[in-house]
């Protein structure tokens, strides 16, 4: 059994290798991040990986207050929550008879959905913007809740679908016979139970809102409307950039997808669990 046990672990050491390796490649650029945030722009050009001198939270202060993060972080968190909250609701509206419904021409609108993944949104962006002019949503938080949903729902309705689908008819039609509706199975039965696709697409529209820096920089002209990562682009300048400030305000700008993704990160695992036995 020695002799066996040898040759096992010896095959497990190039996967144990590349783990390490990537575990660093993740870690150093957070740990970066973290140290240059007590720095002065003078000490991360001197030493870039070394300790900061103090760790004074002077960084984190002028940052808050030069680039009106509070002011900021309200615009992105009525984006991103309102983004995150269509985009589930019209998503799961238009999984639910995709995929609960047998209809000829499911296959094909699902299709149409995934081809909505696929194209890139930006390609569009002259006539999307003549389109939100038209429509007066220019330089609002509404017209950019509302481009955020309609780039994510493509993926959000396939995640839905893929969970949706593996439930058992017998749960629909026995609301049914209890006289429930179709909206009441969706939202009563149907959603609780796939939860972990929520969370998914909670989390990925997310990241994908909070940190978008294209569309408001092309929809917003308004200080009052400006996101975060507009506020802070103030820091990068052309001749000079205050880097300190600029890593104080991304590890600001960080901790509320930190924090919903550690409150989320449960159902996110079981969902990649259920999504890898269906078929």
């Amino acid at each position: 059994m020695t002799t066996l046990a040898i040759p096992q672990k010896l095959a497990r050491l190039p996967g144990w290798i590349v783990l390490l390796v990537w575990t660093a490649a993740v870690l150093l650029p957070l740990y970066v991040l973290v140290v240059s945030c007590f720095k002065t722009t003078a000490e991360i050009y001197d030493n870039r990986l070394g300790l900061p001198r103090s760790w004074a939270l002077d960084n984190f202060v002028r940052a808050w207050t030069r680039a009106d993060l509070g002011h900021n972080f309200i615009n992105s968190l009525i984006v991103t929550g309102g983004a995150v909250a269509l985009t589930i609701v019209v998503s799961a509206m238009a999984a639910y008879p995709l995929s609960r419904y047998r209809l000829g021409w499911n296959g094909i609108m699902l299709g149409l959905f995934l081809s909505g993944i696929m194209l890139p949104i930006r390609l569009a962006s002259v006539e999307l913007f003549t389109l939100m002019r038209g429509l007066g949503l220019l330089d609002s938080l509404t017209g950019l809740i509302l481009v955020y949903s309609a780039i994510r729902i493509p993926f959000a309705v396939f995640i839905f679908a893929s969970f949706m689908r593996v439930l058992p008819s017998e749960l629909d039609e026995a609301a049914r016979m209890d006289g429930a509706g179709e909206t009441r199975i969706l939202f009563q039965i149907v959603l609780p139970m796939v939860k972990p696709a929520v969370s998914i697409v909670a989390i990925f529209t997310a990241i994908a809102v909070w940190n978008d820096f294209f569309f408001p920089l092309i929809f917003i002209f308004d200080d009052r409307y400006k996101t975060v990562p507009l506020a802070i682009s103030v820091f990068v300048g052309q001749f000079r950039t205050d880097w300190g400030l600029v890593f104080a305000s991304l590890a600001i700008s960080m901790a509320p997808i930190l924090i919903m993704y550690c409150l989320l990160a449960r159902q996110i695992r079981e969902g990649v669990g259920a999504g890898g036995g269906m078929k």
